[in-house]
Order: structure tokens, then sequence, then C-alpha cells
């Protein structure tokens, strides 16, 4: 398969040979893909008597979740704490299945609502953590076997997933593929998460560098509308129609990708992934209120390769930019979220409509084919993953240390312009970095009460209220020093 992306990681490195994070990786994956799975087949099938519309609640609130991890990581990285927040995640996790098993079992709305907005939050920082980890993996090749093997046996786990788990079964079963994959990445993610927290402000002022991506949100929309649409399709005891023919493709598909050695792999593996869902929507009418799942298996194979080809792509983004990717990861999931929301309405639609036209089911089929042929053929005869990714500014280890430099030597100006004693100005430094106090308190060996009072009077030397007010100020001290700068090589 090409590689977009030939520099390594621009990140701290464990010293554990290569295999033992690869394989943290691949655990971490098949478990977060299992929980969606386990989510779809039971949860929300034993919540569909009484609270229905909360699948869909849950999911546009799942969306809403990775737009906040975007915003946070472009606005805000300083609050981006891997301990503090994988922490946090797993309280939500534990209450939140501790609601969904009350909820169920009660057949209260608000209680399992709360449960899956739990579950929601928990998920996203997963997400966000795996990504990170994937894309600090030692080679290209790692984090392929790791993409690849992670979604072939997660589909397969789909399939072995029985319908009508009890309640409680199932419940502890969602918990432990949230805790296990957050305990098995967030070392590996803890060392890059820190850099963004000390630099990403910095380093990622706007949106411009996220132009060329636009038409990858596009796709993962209509793939996840796909996705959607095959979970609710024919759902039979309220659980998704489920065949091992989608397992066997994705395994073929990823196969092929193995051994493709050609510069174009990623654009073939998309070909692949809209043909299968071509193929699911076609097939979508002549199937209508029938338990024989072959659309269903070609929506879902198509849906798999597609997300395949995007866990390659957002680690190879990491890999060029590591600045990037938790807001990438924030508005591609996102997007997938909506998707799955808008198929899912349109699959319980085509459901309902069969029993007494289906027909008129056949044809809201054949429009879902035509309406994701038509975005394609319009949007992105031309597009190229393969391109996307390269076109990522890469930033090299060097360029990271350089963004700390001009941080301390921002915080080193304005120590002097506001009149800040030595330690005053050491504190500055390490607020800028996205240090919080306690550790502020632990390096210089002081009281977290006196660091407190270093900070209450350095925020009022420089006229500032918050943190991010902080960062602000040397954001844009870096920037005056970098226009200043160009200014006198211009003269």
């Amino acid at each position: 398969m090409a590689n977009p992306a030939a520099p390594a990681p621009a990140t701290p490195r464990s010293d554990a040979p290569a295999r033992w994070p690869a394989l943290r990786c691949l655990g971490a994956l098949i478990l977060l893909q299992a929980s969606g799975s386990i989510i779809n087949a039971t949860i929300y099938a034993s919540m569909a008597d009484f609270f229905a519309i909360g699948r869909e609640i849950a999911t546009f609130a799942n969306a809403g979740a990775f737009v906040l991890l975007a915003f946070v990581a472009l606005r805000r990285p300083s609050l981006l704490n891997a301990r503090a927040l994988t922490a946090s995640a797993s309280i939500a996790i534990t209450a939140g299945v501790m609601c969904l098993g009350a909820g169920i079992v009660a057949n209260n709305s608000l209680l399992t609502l709360a449960g899956l907005l739990c579950r929601a939050m928990a998920s996203v920082w997963l997400t966000g953590l795996f990504t990170i980890a994937l894309s600090t993996l030692p080679t290209s090749r790692s984090v392929l076997l790791v993409a690849g093997g992670g979604t072939v046996l997660s589909s397969a786990i789909f399939a072995l997933i029985p319908i009508g788990w009890p309640t409680e079964a199932a419940c502890a079963a969602l918990a432990l593929c949230i805790l296990v994959p957050l305990a098995l990445v967030w070392g590996l993610a803890e060392p890059p998460l820190a850099s963004i927290r000390q630099s990403g402000a910095t380093a990622l002022r706007d949106f411009k560098g996220f132009a060329s991506f636009v038409p990858l949100l596009l796709c993962v929309l209509l793939i996840a509308t796909a996705s959607g649409y095959a979970i609710a399709f024919n759902q039979q005891d309220n659980a998704p129609l489920v065949t091992l023919a989608s397992d066997v493709i994705v395994a073929v598909a990823f196969v092929m990708v193995v051994i493709d050695k050609s510069q174009k792999s990623e654009d073939r593996l998309f070909s692949l992934s809209v043909l299968l869902v071509v193929a699911g929507y076609l097939v979508a009418p002549y199937e209508i209120a029938s338990a024989e799942g072959t659309a269903n298996s070609l929506l879902r194979a198509g849906r798999d390769c597609f997300y395949l080809l995007l866990w390659i792509l957002l680690a190879f983004t990491g890999r060029r930019n590591l600045f990037m990717l938790l807001p990438m990861v924030g508005f591609v999931r996102a997007a997938s979220s909506l998707g799955t929301d808008a198929g899912a309405v349109v699959g319980h639609a085509t459901n309902q409509l069969a029993a007494g036209n289906p027909h008129l089911a056949g044809v809201f089929a054949s429009i879902m084919a035509f309406c994701f042929v038509a975005f394609l053929w319009l949007g992105f005869r031309h597009f190229s993953f393969t391109d996307a990714v390269s076109e990522v500014r890469l930033i090299t280890p060097p360029e990271i240390e350089q963004i700390g430099s001009h941080i301390d030597a921002a915080c080193r100006f304005l120590g002097k312009q506001h009149g800040l004693t030595p330690r005053e100005t050491e504190i500055l430094i390490l607020l800028a970095r996205g240090r919080d106090g306690k550790f502020i308190a632990e390096k210089y060996v002081l009281s977290y009460q006196t660091v407190k009072t270093h900070i209450k009077h350095l925020y009022a030397k420089l006229g500032v209220h918050s943190r991010q007010e902080l960062i602000n100020l040397t954001d844009q001290t870096i920037a005056s020093a970098a226009f200043r700068h160009r200014t006198e090589r211009n003269s």
C-alpha cells in the first residue's frame, strides 16, 4: 500500500518493542468497535419498546461530543489532560452502564438517556486517544496491519454477538469494551497529547489547513448514511440483520490492500467501498421485508472497507501533523454520527412502508442509490485521498521544539515587559505550555497555595483573567514577533 506520510511520527516514542504498541492498538480497536456492535445489537433493541427515539438522540449527542473535541483541540488544547480526561471517561462509562441497566430494566427513559450520553462522552475520548496512539506506531505497515486486522476481527465479532443478550451482561460487556481500551492506549497517547497541550494553540491558528479534507467529510457523511440504512433496514427483533458475507468481503479487501504496492491504493480501496455500497442499495428493493440480508451485507462491507481506509488516513495525517489529528478525528466522526442518524431514519421509514406499500419502500431504496451515486459523480471524480494526506503540512520534531522555544521566548518577553519576577516568569512559561498548578507545585517543590498566589499575581500584572486569555496573549506575542522578523528581513 502506498504511504502518503513517509516521515516517522513526530512524537515521543516508547522504549517497548514495536510489537507491543501495535498489539495494544489492535486490541483497543477491536474492543472499541465491538462496543458499537453491542449498542446496536443489544442495548438499542432492549430499549426499542419504550424509548426508540433514544438511539437517534444518542447518535446526535455523539456528533456533538466529537465537534466539542475538535474545537477544544483547536482552541483550548491546554484542557487535553490525558490522565484527568481518561479518569473522567472511566467514571462516565461506569456510571453510564449502571444508568443504562437500571433504565432499561425499569423502562425509564431519563435514566436510559443519561446512560447513553455518558457512554457517548467516554467513547469519544477513547476514539481520540486511540487515533493518537495509532499515529505513533513506528512504521506505516504496522498502522495498516492494526487498522485492517482490527476492522476484520471486529466485523467478525459483530456477527457473534447474540441478539437478546440479558441487559446486565450487555452492560458489563459494554463497560469492558471502553475501560480496557482506555487502559491499553492512554499511556501511548499521553506523550503526544503533552505536545498538543503545549504547542497546539500556536501550531494551529485557523481552519485553512483543513480545506483539502472537506471532500473527505462529505464522503464520510455519505458512507455513514449507508451504514445507518444497513443497521435499520429489515431489522429483526429491533436488531440489525447480520450475516458473515460482509466479513468475508472485508477480509478479502484487507488482503488486497496488504499486497497492493501502487501509489493510489487508498483510492482503489475507496472505489471498492463505493461499489459495495451502490450494490447494496441496488439489491435492497428486491429484499423488502425479507431476511436474506444480501443488501445489508453489501452495505456493511462497503462501510467497513471505507472505515479501514479512514483509520489509515487519520493515522497518516497524525504522522505528518500531530496538531491536526484531534480536530480531524472530531469533524470526521461527527459527520459519521450525523450520517448514521440520517440513514437509520430512512431505513426505519422503509421498514414501515414495507408493511403497507412494498413498492414505495423499494422507491425509497432506489432514491438512496441515486443520491449516493449523484453526489459522488458530481463531487469526487477527481478527488484523491492519497493526495489530500500528502498536502497536509509536515511538522517535524525540530519544528515542534521550535514552537516550544517560541513560547518560552514570548513568555520571557512578557515577563520583562510587565515586571514579572523570575519565579512568576517560570510559572508563566509552564502555564503557556499547558501545565496546571499541581504540576508546577511538584516541579518547584512549592505548596499548591503558593503557586495559586503566584498565578494570581502574574494574572494581575498581565491583565488577564484566565489561562485561555494568557495563552491567547502568548500567541499574540509570538505572532507580533514573527511579523517584526519578516518586516526586518524584507526591509
